[in-house]
């Protein structure tokens, strides 16, 4: 059991370390800290990168119900379990058992099917803490604990918040095939001065937001949008796609400027087709 709390700055080192094993992972770390994004990218460095990566959230999922079309749909690839810390003490016995025995049990009219994944799983909770409570099943927190990588809360490591900015903007200008913007200094000295509640992932959506509000090639604090009205936590605690993300400030504005569209688009920089296109989509209501 090897555990293993990077900086953020050796996040990526790391997991490309641990790519190159094919042992299970556990990744341990609060809301925002980047988990799932860790995991496709520990999937995307392995020998098992041509694969699939199956996300399996255990919220909503029942784990014992489904087994087989899980592990059958990962097949040769990685299962990724989000939120194993919500498992049932009865399906992590059955995790268990499949792992150990690295076969499926079909009905009695079938022969037991191998199965051939990595498990990557996840907790917002410190696993040997949930064992020692009796919460979790300490065979299973062995098994799946290989490697333990404990991402930290951005808090702990404010220094690298630039830096981390400039890699998001970077990224979203590339997808977007968008001329690379470039963080003024009292933009900087707005995004040290807060504290990131939802972590990485806090960050990263407001660092779109402000890609998309910001005119020219400078992002200036004007563009950093930290309290408005439409940067609520309900926004930031639920991942979204970047065009739900635009609709919904869109939206705000079509509120503020009495549905003119026109008015509207420009001051986004956008076509007017772009905001009746999510109109039509039903993504956005007008008042």
């Amino acid at each position: 059991m090897l555990e293993i709390k990077p900086k953020l700055s050796y996040l990526k080192a790391i997991t490309q370390e641990i790519s190159q094993e094919d042992s299970h992972v556990l990744i341990e770390g609060e809301v925002g800290t980047g988990k799932e994004y860790t995991a496709i990218n520990i999937h995307r460095n392995s020998i098992r990168k041509n694969q699939p990566f199956i996300t399996v959230n255990i919220n909503t999922i029942l784990l014992a119900r489904n087994k087989n079309s899980y592990f059958e749909k990962a097949f040769g690839g990685t299962l990724y379990l989000d939120g194993i810390e919500n498992l049932e003490l009865a399906s992590q016995e059955d995790l268990f058992q499949i792992l150990s025995s690295g076969k499926i049990d079909l009905n009695k009219s079938q022969t037991d099917k191998l199965i051939d994944v990595r498990i990557i799983a996840s907790s917002k909770k410190n696993l040997q803490k949930e064992a020692e409570k009796g919460l979790f099943l300490p065979h299973l927190y062995k098994t799946l604990s290989p490697f333990i990588l404990k991402l930290p809360p951005l808090r702990e490591y404010n220094s690298e918040i630039i830096d981390l900015s400039e890699i998001f903007i970077l990224e979203y200008c590339k997808k977007n095939r968008k001329p690379i913007k470039h963080l003024s200094q009292g933009a900087k000295e707005i995004l040290l001065s807060y504290n990131y509640p939802q972590n990485i992932r806090e960050l990263k959506a407001i660092i779109e937001l402000s890609l998309m509000m910001s005119e020219g090639q400078i992002i200036y604090p004007e563009d950093i949008y930290l309290k408005q009205n439409f940067l609520k936590e309900d926004l930031l605690s639920t991942e979204r796609t970047l065009q739900e993300y635009e609709a919904m400030i869109i939206s705000y504005f079509l509120r503020k400027y009495d549905n003119k569209v026109y008015y509207v688009a420009d001051k986004l920089g956008i076509s007017k087709n772009k905001i009746y296109s999510l109109i039509n989509q039903g993504l956005i209501k007008r008042d």
